[in-house]
């Protein structure tokens, strides 16, 4: 996924501010894609250059809200349908998961392990608390429910993976 889709997405909901948008992206969309508002303008300005978006309104201090164009939605619309998603697990997670038993000693291992469990602990009762307020406002098949559903599936990947992990571990010599 890229920021520009992600943007596009966002906007076709209802025109919306370059700030808007970035808290959108601090929650509740932090838990699918991170970015950052130094990343939000540049790409913002690109879509308004490339004709994916206007600008409706200006407003005092810089202030614009930005809208979806027609061409906007097509090419996110050709994103979702006709592009064939990278399915590259490219993760820092990953990356540490694979080095884990190679590069540190038993104890340091099961150490880092226990403080992702942790962790992964932590962020399911998180999950589990937005899941709880967004059912009570949300339809089933909106689209925050079933984002927050992957990432409560995604979590429990995770958190299974390092239980496992960590009893592997304990055993080894």
């Amino acid at each position: 996924m890229s920021l520009r889709h992600a943007l596009l997405g966002l906007l076709n909901l209802g025109p919306n501010s370059g700030y808007a948008l970035a808290k959108l992206f601090e929650d509740p969309l932090r838990q699918i894609w991170n970015a950052r508002n130094h990343q939000l303008y540049p790409e913002l300005a690109r879509l308004s250059a490339d004709g994916h978006v206007e600008i409706v309104e200006e407003g005092n201090r810089g202030k614009r809200i930005y809208a979806i164009t027609a061409d906007g939605r097509a090419e996110l619309r050709h994103w979702l349908v006709d592009v064939e998603p990278d399915r590259t697990m490219r993760s820092e997670v990953y990356l540490r998961a694979w080095l884990l038993s190679t590069v540190l000693t038993r104890v340091e291992a099961l150490h880092v392990l226990a403080r992702d469990i942790e962790a992964l602990r932590e962020r399911r009762k998180g999950l589990l608390t937005m899941m709880e307020r967004s059912a009570a406002i949300s339809p089933p098949h909106g689209p925050h429910n079933l984002s927050m559903d992957l990432s409560l599936r995604l979590n429990e990947a995770m958190l299974g993976w390092s239980e496992e992990a960590a009893r592997r571990i304990a055993e080894r010599p």
